[in-house]
């Protein structure tokens, strides 16, 4: 990931969460919105331990997740996924904007990931910010590969390719187009594209992301891209698919709605 879209990235963290959920105490079905940082503090919103309050309540068959959000904390993350497993209902995953780092692993919680064309999830490996000696830095680094195969373990089971195939995605950083996600699995339907509005910032974002990932990824897609087309909920048998024009220049308008 090139260091001007790492920075994009850092910019959202700062936003402030929008989180809320929609149900009526007789309605089958409820709508949980989960915009912004996913973060450890329960006041924000979309902590693990707010997210468990929200969901207690609902006798809903159905909850439909939207997810618009840069990730956060890779434990929370990882507790909100489980809830949304755990709970009773049939849980609908839609990527509204993009499911990055903790996000995706959220949405891997979903019995059903919808993505619209113009949507993209990334993966990567776990990191942190540390301070202290040789030692220190030694145990964090042992620390952030035994998280990086929990987190392995929330894409594994919708991956279609081999673990080794996945490590290589979580260690170049994947981002993936909606008709990517569904090749590789991650995501099960490509529906219609949503509208993004331009942002004042979008010029700070490269064009292009570097070769050396579109290589590694390439490569896959070429193996597993065939399963894309067969998952699909509508046909183009003419037109290219939009979804494969998406450029890293989107991944800041990806981030809608959030409140300064």
């Amino acid at each position: 990931m090139s260091k001007e879209l790492k920075q994009q990235l850092m910019n959202m963290m700062t936003k402030k969460s929008d989180v809320r959920f929609e149900a009526s105490a007789d309605s089958k079905e409820a709508q949980l919105y989960i915009y912004g940082p996913i973060s450890s503090w329960s006041w924000s919103g979309t902590s693990a331990k707010s997210m468990q309050e929200k969901l207690a309540t609902t006798k809903a068959e159905t909850i439909h997740v939207h997810i618009n959000s840069p990730g956060g904390s890779a434990f929370d993350g990882v507790a909100i996924g489980n809830l949304l497993k755990n709970h009773k209902a049939k849980i609908v995953i839609h990527v509204d904007g993009f499911a990055a780092s903790a996000a995706s692993v959220i949405a891997m919680a979903g019995d059903e990931i919808i993505m619209p064309e113009n949507t993209m999830l990334m993966i990567h490996r776990a990191s942190t910010i540390e301070w202290g000696n040789a030692a220190a830095f030694e145990k964090t680094a042992r620390d952030l590969r035994k998280i990086d195969t929990a987190l392995a373990a929330s894409y594994k089971k919708r991956f279609i390719g081999e673990d080794g195939e996945l490590e290589q995605l979580l260690d170049d950083e994947t981002w993936l187009t909606a008709s990517e996600a569904v090749a590789f699995g991650l995501a099960d339907t490509v529906s219609d594209e949503i509208e993004i509005p331009e942002l004042e910032d979008e010029a700070d974002i490269p064009d292009e992301q570097p070769e050396e990932y579109e290589n590694s990824k390439e490569k896959l897609l070429a193996k597993y891209g065939v399963a894309a087309q067969t998952n699909k909920n509508k046909s183009k048998e003419t037109d290219p698919d939009p979804a494969e024009n998406i450029s890293v220049q989107n991944v800041a308008s990806l981030f809608l709605k959030l409140k300064l």
